[in-house]
């Protein structure tokens, strides 16, 4: 089950700690903080854009450097709060919740959602919130924005962090066609989550161009992944996708981005999925810790 945050509810789960100074000052005072932060609901808002009313959280923070959250597909901003909520002491920290998911509104036009339209959309959002400059952290097919808005507009960008987003999604389609692994639509999807789809794996992402460094966490499967929304002869057919094609393909998408990006640093994720490495608590800890890291060096 995913687990997102809603505003008109908190969640709070308290471990017991030993009031030892030794255990304060090794991490109950840095949990503590943490804790305080994630109780602290960000600010639910709407921005027109573009002509399209687009939901966003605000969670606040120094009115320094811009840290803006993009969704997954089918995604929303909430997703992100936990990681989103403990970057606030140093950055000013918002999550976009793109046309067509959640709370934002879904044009009918399948053309509405093109690269190209998401990339505008970003711009459009940053202008409205008068941010010149923003470092932008994008979960898997926000990459496709990511990397498209740091070649269009290098001045606005100061870094870029890619969740498990940074993958030539055009290259996987095509990989799927050679293998003959035609997929019918996630049940439930609904016309705007089939468009993003298909426009996503359009895109070709080249790295060459951007300046901005780049951090790329990259989910690194130990064993083959498994899908527990598709049927048993999917999954099988699935399998052997992964075994030809999907393994290698991931491993070049790696050393793609390593040998493009003019200033990379990669993080590979174990033991986690794509779908979840977001909302589980050992692997926040270790996205919270690399992007601190990452966004606070100057």
């Amino acid at each position: 089950m995913v687990q997102r945050w809603d505003a008109n509810e908190r969640v709070l789960r308290v471990r017991k700690n030993s009031s030892s100074s030794k255990q304060y000052n090794n991490g109950v005072l840095p949990f503590l903080l943490t804790l305080a932060l994630a109780l602290e609901p960000p600010k639910d808002r709407f921005a027109t854009v573009n002509g399209v009313r687009l939901h966003y959280l605000d969670w606040g923070g120094r009115n320094g450097e811009a840290v803006l959250f993009l969704t997954s597909l089918g995604g929303a901003a909430g997703d992100f709060h936990p990681i989103a909520s403990s970057l606030t002491d140093h950055f000013r920290v918002l999550g976009l919740t793109r046309r067509g998911q959640g709370k934002s509104e879904h044009p009918a036009s399948a053309s509405a959602y093109g690269n190209a339209t998401l990339v505008a959309d970003i711009k459009a959002f940053l202008d409205a919130m008068r941010i010149r400059r923003v470092s932008l952290v994008g979960y898997s097919l926000a990459g496709n924005e990511l990397t498209e808005f740091a070649k269009l507009y290098p001045q606005r960008v100061r870094k870029l962090v890619y969740l498990d987003a940074a993958y030539d999604l055009a290259e996987n389609a095509e990989l799927g066609r050679k293998a003959q692994l035609t997929l019918p639509p996630l049940p439930g999807a609904d016309p705007a989550i089939l468009a993003l789809m298909a426009a996503s794996n359009e895109y070709r992402p080249d790295y060459r161009t951007i300046k901005a460094p780049a951090l790329g966490f990259f989910v690194t499967y130990d064993k083959p992944p498994q899908s527990t929304m598709r049927d048993e002869a999917t999954r099988a057919k699935l399998l052997a996708w992964w075994n030809n094609f999907g393994k290698a393909y991931r491993r070049e998408q790696i050393e793609r981005f390593q040998s493009q990006m003019k200033r990379p640093e990669v993080v590979e994720l174990h033991n986690t999925t794509h779908g979840g490495f977001v909302f589980e608590p050992e692997q926040q800890k270790i996205l919270i810790a690399r992007m601190r890291s990452f966004l606070s060096r100057h």
